[in-house]
């Protein structure tokens, strides 16, 4: 697929130039959308749902051309009844379309391309699958990396245009205010949030640290020489008010998972070394400690994987037996079941909605 590897180059350059960490205040701001209050947003609620489901951004080819057009469908696989359905399509446009399906609300948060070839980016949309209506939430973002709701708010991590930094940002989806959070020295790289005690929690890093640590790779011609920037793992609220730092590590941490008391994060001495173990650290947020092992099977890829609700299972993106798709990872057995294994098409992205 020529295409979406072009636009899968296109956000990895992204991640990997707009690169910053924030600085010792959350430098938190509020500003707001152009565009009106979402068709739905005084429906939107705080709502629970009773089995875990798993929200998927999946896109192939409408026709068998490969330079023809590319559709991305949200697909929802309930893990319960173990099925999958297809809740909404819309046109690959954005550099790298994501997609969230809210089950409850019968709402899907997407994004697509706005604007020119001159000025351009990719903005965020709310679909309303109970008129077929859809919204323009955002009008200043150009790359999005990760989409989230979560009650009358809608987190996202996004590089907002005129900025080098890569910004955690929340919505009021009732009245459409923009909240944003860090500095123009942090990115994002990963996040993963508890609904429950809302709390938000992010793995961020220094674009000026990683400037330098490029300048100055001394060492023998032909071997690695580059040294991984801190990376520090950030509590906040929902009001992204609070930053309180749990740990940092010199790990490339591309992955935050939660469960009951804690936070899981996934990092790697070197970027995109597939082969090696992943470090593994589970802070318990509680007791304020941490402990450290390797990560001993599969190596699950950078993403949005996730605990169930009863920590019993990983629904994760894996390679497994030189198949790539979603998997359920059973922690006693350490054992992988493949749910959906697609071979046209590509999962772009997914997200763990725990039950109750």
């Amino acid at each position: 697929m020529k295409k979406k590897s072009r636009t899968l180059m296109c956000l990895m350059l992204i991640a990997i130039l707009l690169i910053s960490c924030s600085s010792k205040d959350a430098g938190s701001e509020t500003t707001s959308t152009a565009n009106s209050t979402p068709t739905a947003s005084s429906e939107v609620k705080s709502i629970v749902p009773a089995a875990d489901y798993i929200t998927m951004t999946y896109s192939e080819y409408a026709t068998t051309d490969e330079n023809g057009a590319i559709k991305t469908q949200i697909l929802s696989y309930d893990t319960a009844t173990k099925q999958m359905k297809t809740v909404f399509q819309f046109d690959y446009t954005a550099q790298y379309p994501l997609g969230y399906y809210d089950k409850p609300n019968q709402l899907v948060y997407y994004t697509q391309r706005v604007g020119t070839d001159e000025d351009y980016g990719d903005q965020i949309f709310v679909r309303d699958l109970s008129n077929e209506e859809s919204t323009q939430l955002t009008d200043n973002l150009f790359a999005v990396n990760y989409i989230i709701p979560s009650g009358d708010q809608l987190f996202f991590v996004a590089n907002v245009k005129g900025e080098q930094s890569i910004r955690l940002g929340a919505i009021d989806l009732n009245t459409n205010g923009m909240t944003l959070w860090g500095d123009d020295d942090m990115l994002v790289e990963a996040i993963t949030l508890d609904h429950k005690n809302k709390k938000i929690y992010a793995s961020g890093y220094s674009l000026k640290e990683r400037n330098y640590s490029l300048a100055h790779q001394d060492g023998p011609v032909g071997q690695n020489n580059f040294k991984m920037p801190t990376y520090t793992i950030y509590e906040t609220d929902y009001d992204l008010k609070e930053k309180t730092k749990l740990f940092s590590k010199n790990y490339w941490i591309r992955m935050l998972m939660n469960k009951e008391g804690h936070v899981i994060a996934f990092g790697d001495k070197e970027y995109n070394k597939g082969q090696v173990p992943s470090m593994v650290v589970d802070y318990d947020t509680v007791s304020k400690t941490s402990s450290v092992s390797n990560w001993g099977t599969t190596r699950l890829q950078r993403g949005e994987a996730n605990y169930s609700n009863d920590g019993s299972k990983i629904y994760a993106l894996a390679i497994v037996k030189n198949k790539r798709g979603l998997f359920e990872y059973d922690v006693k057995s350490k054992k992988f079941t493949a749910l959906f294994t697609p071979t046209a098409g590509f999962i772009n992205n997914i997200q763990v909605v725990k039950g109750h």
